[in-house]
C-alpha cells in the first residue's frame, strides 16, 4: 500500500470548488483526455453519499484499463470532504479523498489523496497516480479560474 498526497491552492471561493467537485461535470473536466468513463458521460446530477458507480475506465480515450466500481464513501459539506472508495483491474484499493480547505474568502487549498494498493504493481500505478494528480489539479487551477 502506498500514499499519493497532493495539495494546490485555487484563486476561487471554497464553496464555488466545493459545489464543483460534487459533480461529475467537474471530473470529467479535469479527467478529459486522461481517463474517460463512459457511464459519466452524459450524468448531470451531483454525487450522492452511498452511491455506486460500476463501468468501465478507458485510459487516453481509448484503452480499456478496468471494470471500475467507484464508491462514494463519504460526502461532508461541513468539512467539504468527498471520500471515495475504488478498485478495478490491476487496483485492488484506491481511496480518494478530496477536502476543500477556505484560504481566504477566495482562494482555497484542493488537496487529493489516495491509499493505493495493486499488489507487486503498486509503484508502478502510484507513478501514474502522482503524474495524473497533478495534470488535474493543474486543470483545477484553470477550472476554478471560472469558478470567481
Amino acid at each position: 500500500m502506498a500514499t499519493v498526497d497532493r495539495a494546490t491552492v485555487l484563486d476561487a471561493p471554497a464553496d464555488a470548488v466545493w459545489a464543483a467537485v460534487r459533480t461529475p461535470a467537474a471530473f470529467r473536466t479535469v479527467t478529459r483526455g486522461l481517463l474517460t468513463m463512459p457511464v459519466l458521460r452524459r450524468r448531470t446530477r451531483p454525487w450522492s453519499e452511498g452511491e455506486i458507480v460500476i463501468g468501465w475506465v478507458l485510459l487516453f480515450r481509448c484503452i480499456p484499463f478496468s471494470r471500475h466500481h467507484l464508491h462514494i464513501a463519504r460526502i461532508d459539506d461541513t468539512t467539504m470532504t468527498l471520500c471515495s472508495r475504488e478498485h478495478g483491474g490491476l487496483v485492488r484499493r484506491w481511496d480518494h479523498d478530496i477536502v476543500v480547505t477556505p484560504v481566504d474568502d477566495h482562494r482555497c487549498r484542493y488537496r487529493d489523496r489516495v491509499e493505493i494498493d495493486a499488489g507487486v504493481l503498486t509503484p508502478l500505478v502510484v507513478a501514474f497516480a502522482r503524474w495524473f494528480y497533478g495534470v488535474r489539479q493543474r486543470r483545477w487551477q484553470v477550472l476554478a479560474d471560472g469558478l470567481r
